[in-house]
């Protein structure tokens, strides 16, 4: 039997069934821009994501589980036997946090569609707003699919349609897990084959007269359940009652955040613009299903035909990195479950984990190898619990963390070689993954730095604890450390080089994986900044990041995964390299850099890698990434603006590097435990004046602002010049309310080179 189109009374397509037009505002903020048909666009909720392109194709995922893909609408007009696809009248996208828009114009209608994946629901929306003067007939197009996230299999896939509810009905053979599509709109679908999923393209049509367009909205729905198709009908049925009300929580969600964490204003609209988007792309991470739970995945992008879209699995390396972000634009709850979420599938023997999948509910996840292959988790894992607690003051979680924390020191202990430093031998993958070094790598410099920084952390938490002994004997190790990773710089070469392989040789390249140990590792402060100016080399940096390895390194590939493209997130470690050594020229050119990436390969996301060679993301590159939107976050708050703060002891720092050529900086939502801070620095008349308000707890304030070399102060401060700035410093304990005037005779400062890469552009020397 081949399918055919099945009629369905006419009875059944009554407006009254669908919803009543209802008032739908733009929602704040919102991204306005011609359409482009190969954009990523999605709309993602902590259960479900519809995931596409601009053009209005997607694919529907309701966790774990992928419905259908290749959804598509087109329209039939004035008896026309051709239908015209909407991807082909595709003028406008609005993209918000909470929903995106496509507006799709034709001289005889227009169509507004809404994509609203729910906040906390398993169900996805997708309505139709339309404009029109003649009848329409609409037809919906989608391949069905009803496939668990890789590497799990349902058996036994069927679908039929439900005729009296007007939806597609998908199940597996055991009958618990179920999905349907539907509308009250449909009046015709597809024939369908009883007991099986067919390998087709399914239908299912609309007609909409002028006078149901004028008064309604057009909604369709996906819903799914482990309760059987029952559940996922009961779901589905919820949703079309609660239309306005679901749309208003979205929206009103991503409202609140923004209210309530960080934000900045700088006179580069491209780094407002981009932080403000990285908030947002971080926070749309946190994904839920029934099996697993809830935490963080590491990005999203289309799956096509395969089984995980982009990686939206469990990364705990990824997850480590962006709750430093997190933490820095101040969502404290956010960043604890995060790293609950990692602690409590921490392996018996103190490891993190790498990945999981989200379908790992359906099948024995320990069998695979690749749950704990990486090496520097739990170094990070270390080290991020420590950057949480002393932000936040949560010494509630320390203490319930504390047998967690302890296994995962005493497990990196064990992999540690007699220098003092971990091995990728005995540990696990560090910087690579794949490519010419795959498997030669004996020691990295990045793993080295990762223990650094995880050491100093479990430092700084066993001394929190109470564990006095234990903090003595990390910082003894630390010295040891710190001491073997000294003796790695090449004094002639300005630079840490990257590994050491398991055939005895150094491989000596300039990479920017060194910039992780020279941001957190604690190193010489001499080398250490010889070797944070070398990042801006131009056979290492380009003006939309910093490649891996440098153009002159043995195996530099621009495109290839290890071997020489950027990546984002890496190059947010060459950034706080920068900042925390004074080259702030350079960092925040490679701030700004990074930041003009943004939209690239989609409306408010940076793209997971990118050539080394051109300004362009990689075809496999992961469009919403979110450790390469929490380089942007990191860079700025404790980069640019020099932040740091201490809830336990009750202090924080600004020590921002802020050219002279910027006469005004804002930022509001700081926090330092229950403090919160606001803050501007105003430039005038060669005077620079900070001002903060804290609300909360007083706390005691090191105001540290950089300024040129051979600037001269007039006014108060201890005045440190280090070489490449001067730093003027004064304190103010117990404050609520500070206005403190630098009176300096700047030093000459060319004005900052702050140029938006274009796509497609070739790397050039500066």
């Amino acid at each position: 039997m081949r399918p055919g189109l099945f009629l369905l009374p006419l009875a059944c397509a009554l407006a009254q069934d669908l919803p009543l037009r209802f008032d739908l505002p733009d929602a704040d903020p919102v991204i306005v821009k011609a359409a482009q048909p190969a954009k990523f666009l999605e709309s993602v909720g902590r259960r479900a994501a519809l995931l596409g392109r601009e053009d209005g194709s997607f694919e529907a995922w309701i966790n774990p589980i992928k419905i259908v893909r290749d959804f598509r609408l087109s329209a039939y007009f004035d008896g026309s036997l051709e239908p015209a696809p909407l991807a082909s009248l595709a003028e406008q996208v609005r993209v918000s946090p909470g929903r995106s828009t496509i507006v799709y114009a034709h001289a005889a209608f227009t169509v507004r569609e809404h994509w609203i994946a729910p906040l906390d629901l398993p169900a996805l929306i997708v309505l139709l707003d339309i404009d029109t003067d003649r009848p329409l007939k609409l037809r919906a197009t989608f391949v069905p699919e009803f496939k668990p996230m890789w590497p799990a299999s349902f058996g036994g896939q069927s679908s039929y349609w439900n005729e009296p509810e007007r939806l597609f009905v998908f199940g597996e053979g055991l009958r618990r897990h179920a999905a349907v599509l539907g509308s009250p709109a449909f009046v015709r679908s597809s024939e369908q084959v009883g007991h099986q999923l067919p390998d087709v393209t399914m239908l299912a049509e609309m007609d909409i007269t002028p006078d149901v367009a004028r008064s309604h909205l057009i909604p369709i729905v996906i819903a799914a359940s482990s309760g059987g198709s029952a559940g996922a009908r009961g779901i589905y049925r919820d949703v079309l009652a609660r239309l306005p009300e679901l749309i208003r929580e979205s929206d009103g969600y991503y409202r609140e955040f923004s209210r309530r964490t960080f934000r900045l204003e700088t006179p580069s609209r491209e780094l407002n613009h981009a932080f403000e988007q990285a908030r947002y792309a971080i926070e749309k991470g946190w994904a839920c299903n029934e099996g697993v739970g809830c935490g963080l995945v590491a990005g999203y992008a289309p799956s096509g035909t395969s089984e995980r879209p982009g990686f939206a699995w469990y990364f705990g390396g990824d997850a480590l990195m962006n709750s430093w972000s997190i933490v820095d634009y101040g969502d404290f709850p956010r960043a604890r479950a995060v790293l609950e979420f990692l602690r409590d599938r921490q392996r018996p023997d103190g490891k993190i984990m790498h990945e999981l999948t989200q379908s790992a509910a359906l099948l024995d996840w320990s069998k695979y190898p690749y749950g704990y292959y990486h090496g520097d988790t739990t170094p990070l894992f270390l080290f991020s619990i420590a950057e949480y607690v002393t932000r936040s003051g949560d010494l509630e979680f320390l203490k319930a963390s504390w047998p967690a924390v302890d296994i995962a020191y005493r497990f990196c202990l064990g992999m540690l070689d007699d220098d003092g430093l971990m091995s990728n031998a005995k540990a696990g993958a560090g910087a690579v993954e794949t490519g010419a070094l795959s498997g030669k790598v004996a020691k990295d410099v990045y793993l080295a730095g990762a223990w650094l920084a995880g050491l100093d952390g479990y430092r700084r938490l066993a001394e929190l604890a109470g564990r006095q002994a234990d903090s003595r004997d990390a910082a003894a190790r630390l010295i040891h450390a710190r001491q073997s990773m000294n003796a790695w710089f090449l004094p002639d070469k300005a630079r840490l080089p990257f590994a050491r392989l398991t055939d005895g040789s150094l491989y000596d390249a300039q990479s920017s994986w060194q910039s992780f140990a020279l941001a957190y590792g604690g190193l010489d402060e001499s080398l250490s900044r010889k070797a944070a100016a070398a990042l801006a080399r131009p056979e290492l940096a380009t003006a939309w990041g910093t490649r891996l390895f440098a153009t002159d390194s043995p195996y530099y590939d621009p495109l290839s995964y290890n071997d020489g493209s950027v990546w984002p997130f890496v190059t947010g470690f060459a950034i706080s390299a920068q900042f925390a050594h004074h080259q702030a020229a350079a960092g925040l050119r490679c701030l700004y850099g990074l930041a003009s990436t943004t939209d690239w390969p989609g409306a408010g996301f940076i793209a997971e890698y990118m050539s080394g060679n051109r300004a362009q993301a990689l075809p496999r590159a992961v469009p919403h990434q979110l450790f390469s939107s929490s380089a942007v976050v990191r860079g700025a708050v404790s980069g640019l603006l020099g932040l740091r703060g201490d809830a336990l002891a009750r202090t924080v720092t600004v020590a921002p590097h802020i050219p002279i050529a910027w006469n005004h900086v804002k930022f509001e939502n700081y926090r330092v435990g229950s403090s919160v801070i606001a803050g501007e620095l105003i430039r005038k008349e060669g005077k620079l004046l900070i001002r903060l308000s804290i609300e909360g707890p007083p706390l005691d304030v090191t105001l540290s602002p950089a300024f040129p070399p051979a600037s001269q102060s007039r006014g108060e401060g201890v005045v440190s010049d280090n070489g490449a700035d001067l730093h003027v410093t004064i304190v103010r304990k117990a404050a609520r309310q500070l206005d403190v005037t630098f009176d300096i005779a700047p030093g000459p400062e060319a004005p900052p080179e702050l140029r938006a890469p274009v796509v497609g552009e070739r790397a050039s020397p500066r």
